[in-house]
């Protein structure tokens, strides 16, 4: 890294929260909020709701300071230690100040939404979707892509009284703030120092310690996962040190290599390999790490739409199949029939409903071009879904039972959110019903949500929240945003012409096409999903 990577890393995390704010939309559809990078004391802070990334602190590594520079993939090694230092943020929450005596409360759930979006992607480079992507230059600089070590952010607890001197020091009254580190930052010498003249040769002895590892080959250099390759090189093995080989992000020590000796090293490319698909491969002994060689993956599947959902929706994986060959897929374990559509160079299949657990499921293509090959695995989180909701209340004493009929609804840790109440059962051993109560009266028709070990389910009653635009010619294309609008059957009616979508995998969002057979006017809207009836809108065809 050079001098400017202090300032990439601000630019990267600043847009991560950018891209990442009000998702899914709590905040309000259609809301935006604003990220600044400025001194807390600066009054452009405060003007609109938003978030501020403060850089206050900058702090060198004290673990880097007799290491020499390892370069990184676009520099070579050098003999004198790189500046290694560790990033200080404070992370601050604003709200526009209107005459209510509570705009704070805006500020508070922007700063737990940051929170949540940092706890979610602490790691810069890994980060690969459609807000945010570690390979595109614009939002994460190629030099930090350069570097051997990941751009990690973590939270940083510090006391009152360190909180008070900064903002003491800012001359400002005192705002919650959350502070983050970040490291680890290396960054180059800024030239390589002219080199002494060469000794007369003489006889004699020299002793010297021993130097990083040094990879000369990798072969085959490209293949698909699983492939055994092997590394030939030296100082791969050396006596009371662990050997680890780090593919792709996917460390692997001596026990999961086919074959390790100081000189070559044999294993198989594993499945979960990151930032493809040219991945680096990298061998560290003793703390000493050897530059990196590539090996290209291929196939290569590097995203997947959408990232979560339940089962029984079709997810899709942006390959361009090659002429001739077929594909199919494999989700947890499981074969999938494959449709491919050639212009949009996607390959989509339905997720199995006999996927019985919610959790992290891998997507793996299998491309047969005239042999079989496995590409990496990217993870479809698999979520709870609920079909059904019961309200039954009780005037003396005041109590509500919420009865919720569902799918994956087991687990250790299981509630239910009904608007801003959290409803906690704990322990819930059947996968197919919950019961909450909460000592009050709640509304029958209030949006309900299954919470289990921490992943949330679609809501219920689902709406429809806005058609964009709301008038449009009959063939053109609107937009329906809403919440709880994915199912395995999505119909979609213009009065009473209805639009049979299928299986729909995007609860906030989808488009259709306004039917040509429908005559210029009023008309209303209304999405019908797995058999539930929205809301209806109102809509006009224009003449």
């Amino acid at each position: 890294m050079s001098y400017l990577a202090i300032g990439a890393v601000t630019s990267a995390m600043a847009e991560l929260l950018n891209k990442k704010l009000n998702k899914p939309p709590l905040l309000g559809s259609g809301t935006t909020f604003r990220v600044t990078i400025l001194p807390p004391d600066d009054d452009r802070v405060s003007a609109d709701n938003g978030l501020n990334l403060f850089l206050y602190k900058i702090s060198e590594s004290p673990f880097a300071r007799n290491m020499n520079w390892r370069g990184d993939r676009s520099n070579p090694p050098g003999d004198r230690p790189p500046l290694a230092v560790t990033l200080h943020y404070l992370v601050t929450a604003y709200s526009k100040k209107t005459d209510s005596a509570r705009d704070d409360i805006t500020a508070h759930q922007l700063l737990g939404n940051a929170m949540a979006v940092l706890h979610e992607y602490p790691v810069l480079n890994d980060i690969h979707d459609g807000d945010f992507d570690a390979d595109v230059d614009a939002q994460f600089a190629p030099e930090l892509r350069d570097s051997f070590e990941k751009v990690k952010i973590s939270p940083l607890p510090i006391s009152m009284e360190e909180f008070s001197k900064i903002w003491t020091g800012l001359s400002k009254a005192y705002r919650l703030s959350v502070a983050y580190e970040v490291s680890l930052v290396e960054i180059g010498p800024l030239g390589t120092p002219a080199q002494p003249a060469p000794r007369v040769q003489t006889t004699a002895l020299q002793m010297q310690t021993l130097g990083p590892p040094q990879i000369a080959s990798v072969q085959p250099a490209q293949g698909p996962v699983l492939t055994q390759v092997t590394i030939t090189g030296q100082g791969f093995q050396r006596p009371g040190s662990e050997t680890v080989v780090t593919v792709g992000g996917v460390e692997m020590t001596e026990v999961d290599l086919v074959s390790l000796s100081p000189q070559q090293i044999v294993l198989n490319i594993p499945q979960d390999v990151e930032n493809g698909p040219q991945i680096s491969v990298v061998v560290s002994v003793q703390g000493q790490t050897s530059g990196a060689v590539t090996y290209r993956v291929t196939p290569w599947i590097g995203r997947i739409t959408p990232l979560r959902g339940i089962t029984g929706i079709p997810v899709s994986v942006d390959f361009a199949v090659p002429g001739g060959a077929a594909v199919s897929l494999e989700i947890d374990g499981q074969a999938v029939a494959a449709a491919i559509d050639a212009q949009q160079q996607t390959v989509s299949g339905v997720v199995p409903l006999s996927i019985a657990t919610n959790g992290t499921k891998s997507v793996v293509l299998i491309l047969n071009d005239g042999s079989v090959k496995r590409s990496n695995a990217l993870s479809f989180e698999v979520l709870p879904l609920i079909t059904d909701v019961a309200v039954a209340t009780t005037a003396s004493p005041a109590s509500t039972t919420i009865t919720i009929t569902g799918e994956r609804l087991n687990g250790a840790d299981v509630g239910a959110k009904i608007a801003d109440l959290l409803l906690s059962k704990g322990k819930n051993t059947t996968p197919t019903q919950l019961v909450v109560q909460a000592d009050r009266i709640l509304g029958a028709t209030t949006p309900v949500t299954a919470i289990v070990d921490g992943r949330a389910s679609n809501a219920l009653p689902s709406e429809l929240d806005q058609v964009v635009p709301a008038a449009a010619f009959a063939g053109d294309t609107v937009a329906l945003l809403g919440s709880g609008l994915s199912g395995r059957t999505v119909v979609v009616t213009f009065g009473a012409t209805t639009v049979n979508l299928g299986a729909q995998p995007l609860s906030s969002r989808f488009n259709v096409r306004v039917p040509a057979s429908l005559v210029p006017g009023a008309t209303s809207i209304k999405v019908t999903v797995d058999g539930r009836d929205t809301n209806t809108l109102p809509f006009t065809v224009s003449s």
